[in-house]
């Protein structure tokens, strides 16, 4: 694999990982409101998830799941509950934040919930189809095509993780402590937000 094919694969999977929406949501909230080392973990969780994904488009599972319409809208609908789950549960505890309290009882939960957000979000299906699609052949031997997989999950893992440590410095952790309560609030009305615009989406 050349230097430019491997600048290619990693720019656009470094552009699709800084794309705004529910993932970054549920990585910076762990993060701010558990403690950064949950932030990682749900980050690295993303991560695998997001591997799966690019595992199965460089097979071609990716493109038998997306013509079957009822596990594909199965799993929009799972990613919606599970979103909107998120959101209640985030509002319900804003008067119980840990801001890094006993690691050990979230490092199964933090991780679960990244690699969940990321799995049960089938257009991510549709991305790597569309993206991957250019680096796909016949001619491909098996290095490149791990490496297609594993750069993608480990540029997605990287991105949160630096994102976690951005927002968990200290000078923006201590802003954040002083308004915990309505930027909880917030945090939960915007992940119920998406999962009604999603819904909205599957039903029309």
């Amino acid at each position: 694999m050349t230097i430019l094919l491997f600048s290619q694969i990693f720019i656009v999977c470094l552009l699709g990982a800084m794309s705004p929406g529910p993932s970054m949501v549920v990585v910076v909230n762990n993060a701010i409101f558990k403690s950064k080392f949950s932030g990682i973990l749900t980050a690295i969780g993303h991560g695998i998830g997001i591997s799966i994904y690019a595992l199965c488009a460089v097979i071609g599972i990716g493109l038998i799941l997306q013509t079957n319409i009822f596990v594909f809208n199965l799993l929009k609908l799972l990613s919606i509950f599970f979103l909107l789950y998120l959101g209640i549960q985030t509002i319900r505890s804003r008067n119980k934040i840990e801001f890094g309290g006993n690691q050990n009882l979230s490092v199964t939960k933090s991780f679960s919930q990244g690699f969940l957000i990321s799995i049960l979000n089938p257009k991510i299906f549709i991305w790597f189809l569309a993206i991957y699609s250019q680096f796909m052949s016949y001619d491909n031997d098996m290095f490149l095509n791990v490496a297609l997989v594993l750069i993608a999950g480990t540029v997605d893992s990287l991105w949160y993780i630096l994102l976690v440590n951005l927002v968990t410095s200290k000078v923006i952790l201590d802003q954040i402590k002083k308004k915990s309560g309505i930027i909880q609030i917030i945090v939960g009305y915007l992940l119920i937000l998406i999962s009604a615009f999603l819904l909205v989406e599957v039903l029309i």
